[in-house]
């Protein structure tokens, strides 16, 4: 039996910090101020997705690292529940200082590496978390450079990162078919309530 190989998430990846949301004063936000969209933790979804952005503005031009590319992974730092994806480039789209940025490199399968996180790996931090008996916890850089990820052949981690999508838009799908058939069996109530009332 073979052992799978084991390397830490900072020797396949960079691990980015956000931007802080500071905020311009009013009068300065109509002069020469630089318009940026800003993905904050409530901005993700449960399901690969971002449901919005909001804005921030700066004076001073933001560094290319802090702008979101395809195959970035976003990861919360307060409460880490999920892992997003980005799947594709986000214009002018910059990211909090409350979520890490995961750019995992060439030789490894972003959509594996966030599966992962999502899967083993938040259990993990969770376990190393830092004021673990806070309501409010916090995962450090250093947790998440430390993560062991299993070192497996190319092709297996598309064909995982594949079923890991595959699996979120199958939630995502059943989700909307609830919510369907609970807005039907509401109308359909509904519609009782009223000829009941007719009769009466």
């Amino acid at each position: 039996m073979t052992t799978t190989r084991k390397v830490k998430l900072k020797e396949i990846a960079n691990i980015l910090n956000g931007m802080p949301d500071t905020r311009l004063p009013e009068k300065a936000k109509a002069v020469g101020a630089l318009r940026y969209n800003f993905i904050q933790p409530n901005h993700l979804g449960i399901f690969n997705d971002i449901y919005s952005v909001s804005e921030i503005r700066r004076y001073v031009s933001v560094d290319e690292n802090y702008f979101v590319r395809k195959n970035d992974i976003l990861l919360k730092r307060l409460n880490p529940d999920i892992a997003t994806l980005i799947m594709e480039d986000m214009i002018n789209t910059v990211f909090s200082s409350n979520l890490f940025v995961i750019r995992v490199r060439n030789d490894y399968c972003p959509a594996y590496i966030a599966c992962l996180l999502e899967s083993h790996g938040l259990n993990w931090l969770n376990s190393n978390i830092v004021g673990s008996v806070a309501a409010i916890r916090s995962v450090s850089a250093k947790s998440l450079a430390d993560l062991d990820i299993s070192s497996i052949e190319y092709d297996k981690q598309k064909a995982i990162g594949r079923m890991w999508l595959l699996y979120k838009k199958r939630r995502k799908l059943l989700a909307n078919m609830i919510e369907e058939d609970q807005r039907l069996m509401v109308a359909i109530i509904n519609s009782i309530a009223v000829g009941t009332k007719e009769e009466v």
